[in-house]
């Protein structure tokens, strides 16, 4: 009669194995590239209808920045009224933008409790430029003062941002 004996089963060394798998995911964080992701805060356009009786007394400012190739062009109103036309100049690599900024403070003056801004930029304009814009037209910068000005309701108001409410039209 045969007697079985029992082999004691060996259990694996998994330390190694555990070992090589932290290290592994020590060089995968070491050599991740992490990246800054900038988001730029923007309205959607507003699309409503307004019958007769709820028409405001003032028109709106409908402040819009239709921005072509070589020249941007300020509108006012809902009918666009051209307000001024600003030729598109660079130095440096960079947009000089002190012709846009004087029209803004000029409509920030007599608007002051306007906040927002449409932008229409061309397909073609370069993203970077458009960006320089739109930092342009939310605030100014401390070189170039504030803006003073009555508000709707009578009160001097002294601020430095011009009109931080970012709106992109949609062409359909």
């Amino acid at each position: 009669m045969k007697i079985r004996r029992s082999k004691k089963i060996e259990r694996l060394n998994l330390t190694p194995i555990l070992d090589a798998i932290f290290i592994f995911i020590f060089f995968l964080l070491m050599s991740a590239q992490f990246i800054d992701i900038v988001q730029i805060g923007s309205d959607a356009p507003a699309v409503a209808t307004v019958s007769e009786d709820k028409k405001d007394k003032d028109p709106p400012l409908n402040l819009t920045l239709d921005i072509r190739k070589d020249e941007i062009l300020v509108t006012t109103g809902l009918d666009n009224k051209l307000y001024k036309k600003i030729k598109i100049q660079e130095q440096d690599g960079k947009l000089v933008l002190g012709e846009l900024i004087k029209a803004l403070v000029q409509i920030k003056t007599k608007n002051i409790d306007e906040k927002s801004v449409i932008i229409k930029p061309n397909q073609e304009f370069k993203y970077n430029k458009l960006v320089e814009i739109m930092d342009a037209v939310k605030k100014l910068s401390k070189e170039q003062g504030v803006v003073k000005g009555k508000s709707k309701k009578g009160n001097s108001v002294q601020t430095d941002t011009l009109f931080d409410q970012i709106i992109f039209e949609t062409v359909i």
